[in-house]
């Protein structure tokens, strides 16, 4: 780019003019009786490496480099907090530092009108704190694309892509069965979840910070809350320990349970209530990715069996009563309305669900499916209660193991133990 530049072409002759004077004025002055030993030296060289090539009268020229190559060979020098009497030279930062001198190359090229290049990054959030891994993907990698630039980057990151913005996503998937690489995801169409969800992009990112994980995984279970998220990971490690509490092979069995669910490639995100389970649940469907949804019923009646029918007709059966005479969190007897409201919710969540398996509602909501006697949702008595808690199918049906694969558990703990086979799932 700067060999380009065309006020530096019109000066090269003048450049080169100066150095070549400049550098004969230090190796052998002009009109001196004396030369510096350095010219003698190279001198010497030209003698010597002449004899060598059979008499050829080859010329050396000792000094700076041509004006194509001294561009190779500036370095950049940084001093910080305005200190100009000590520059360093870049390199001889940490990485940390270096890499955002690179993001303000990059935004001083993206500022430029006449150029449209491609950049290519393999990884660009490495030795970038968190923050500025998400400062790095709006400031420039954004920039750099709304600017008529092309991008094309890898990452591991979850703060440097958006899971509302999926147009130029390719998701990359290890395949165990073909052992190879496949294309799990490409579909430059954008989705209209946000035409339907007002601000969802804003209010999600807000209350569930760490939503883009899913992008980054090979299948995600859906909770209510942070509740729900504490509850079944700690009842996840627990099962996992009593699959694994015959197995011999496997000597760090707190360590192997503790690291399944990363091991496996599944992410854990609250869904925070049934309508953005809904909505997170399309997303990942969008994405073609395997979920669970996990959601509190809200009735004390079990009646999950009707949700395949209409409400007309849920009320005509026997278990409608029954229904009509619940009374809500408030004390309250719930209006048909209401009631109405609450089934076709629960109705859409499970027709929305892959298959009738992959949805489990706890009834009526979580903490009385464990016995927690209080309304107060306190994480740490319920923590506590966790401790002696026996884990019925109520909270943890069959279908969630199968979705966990805890039937190829014993050989998943072989692969894991050793680290010649591990290969990372995603």
């Amino acid at each position: 780019k700067l060999l380009s530049d065309e006020y530096l072409k019109k000066r090269q002759g003048d450049f080169q003019n100066a150095v070549k004077e400049a550098s004969d004025q230090a190796l052998k002055g002009e009109g001196e009786s004396e030369n510096s030993k350095l010219y003698k030296f190279v001198q010497a060289i030209k003698k010597n490496y002449s004899n060598n090539l059979r008499q050829d009268n080859c010329e050396i020229d000792f000094g700076l480099p041509d004006y194509e190559d001294i561009f190779h060979e500036m370095i950049f020098k940084i001093g910080l907090n305005g200190r100009k009497e000590k520059i360093v030279p870049i390199d001889h930062f940490g990485d940390g530092y270096i890499a955002m001198f690179v993001m303000a190359v990059i935004q001083a090229i993206a500022e430029e009108d006449d150029d449209k290049c491609l950049f290519l990054f393999e990884e660009p959030e490495s030795f970038l704190h968190e923050n500025h891994q998400e400062y790095f993907y709006k400031m420039v990698l954004c920039q750099l694309a709304e600017r008529g630039h092309q991008v094309i980057y890898t990452t591991h990151s979850d703060r440097m892509v958006d899971i509302f913005n999926t147009e130029g996503l390719i998701r990359l998937e290890f395949d165990d069965e073909i052992e190879q690489t496949i294309k799990k995801y490409n579909n430059p169409v954008k989705h209209s979840l946000l035409e339907e969800i007002k601000d969802y992009n804003s209010f999600i990112k807000t209350i569930e910070p760490n939503l883009n994980r899913i992008l980054f995984s090979k299948k995600v279970i859906l909770v209510e809350g942070p509740n729900d998220l504490m509850v079944y990971k700690y009842a996840i490690k627990k099962k996992v320990l009593e699959l694994i509490e015959n197995d011999n092979t496997i000597e760090d069995q707190e360590r192997y349970a503790d690291t399944y669910l990363s091991f496996k490639n599944i992410a854990i995100i609250p869904h925070y209530g049934k309508h953005t389970a809904y909505a997170i649940g399309r997303l990942c469907k969008h994405l073609k990715l395997d979920y669970f949804i996990i959601a509190d019923w809200d009735f004390e009646t079990d009646f999950i069996e009707h949700l395949d029918k209409s409400f007309d007709d849920l009320k005509k059966e026997d278990v409608w009563e029954q229904i009509k005479a619940e009374k809500s969190n408030t004390g309250l007897i719930r209006t048909e309305t209401t009631i109405q409201s609450m089934f076709t919710t629960n109705k859409n969540l499970r027709e929305l669900s892959i298959n009738a398996e992959q949805i489990h509602f706890n009834i009526s909501k979580l903490e009385r499916v464990i016995n927690y006697p209080d309304n107060d949702k306190n994480s740490l008595k319920i923590w506590q209660l966790l401790q002696d808690l026996k884990i019925s199918e109520k909270l943890f049906p069959k279908s969630l193991d199968k979705f966990l694969e805890f039937d190829e558990i014993s050989t998943e703990a072989e692969s894991f133990l050793d680290e010649d086979l591990i290969e990372v799932p995603f």
